[in-house]
């Protein structure tokens, strides 16, 4: 799989013809919904866990260890979110909980975007939040990671729609087996 790193201010700014179908997505969820996106704090998680259960339910199709895994590891950081470090946002509307993403900083430059979940009923949720949390992200941080497209089309598709700066491939190393001498 690939990690995908983005220039933070590119998914700030979302300038120039190449974000125009997100500006519109935007700018469409704007106009359609009322909005509000909120940090996560222990007030917020339930809301965020009940989204997770329903987009678990909606992306039946991707059954088997790898789901059960990403799911296990999204409701133990949601469970476990301060002690963890985490940071993230939930975005709202029409008062239901629509998205969440969260994630924390890999090193002095970049930070990591670990997970993002919406409600694919709600158009717009996906770049909303996507845009919402990039904007509250520290200026400090140059790079985003949006991390890997775990081999799923759809996932890699849009995550390529954002342009990354960097595709970085990673590879599995195996240590060969010892050999008698």
């Amino acid at each position: 799989y690939s990690d995908y790193i983005y220039l933070h201010e590119d998914l700030v700014a979302l300038k120039g013809k190449k974000y125009q179908p997100k500006r519109n997505h935007i700018n469409k969820f704007k106009k359609e919904y009322n909005y509000e996106y909120v940090p996560i704090t222990s007030d917020t998680i339930s809301d965020c866990l009940l989204l997770e259960v329903e987009w678990q339910k909606t992306n039946e199709q991707r059954q088997g260890e790898d789901a059960s895994d990403e799911n296990q590891a999204v409701v133990y950081a949601l469970r476990h979110f301060e002690e963890l470090g985490l940071t993230g946002g939930i975005l709202y509307a029409n008062g239901k909980a629509a998205a969440f993403t969260y994630g924390m900083p890999i090193n002095q430059d970049t930070f990591g975007i670990h997970v993002e979940k919406a409600d694919i009923n709600i158009n717009g949720a996906y770049p909303m939040i996507n845009h919402e949390f990039a904007c509250r992200i520290p200026k400090q941080y140059m790079y985003l990671n949006r991390e890997e497209d775990l081999g799923i089309e759809g996932l890699r598709k849009a995550k390529l729609s954002y342009y990354p700066e960097i595709v970085l491939d990673k590879y599995i190393a195996h240590f060969a087996e010892e050999v008698q001498v």
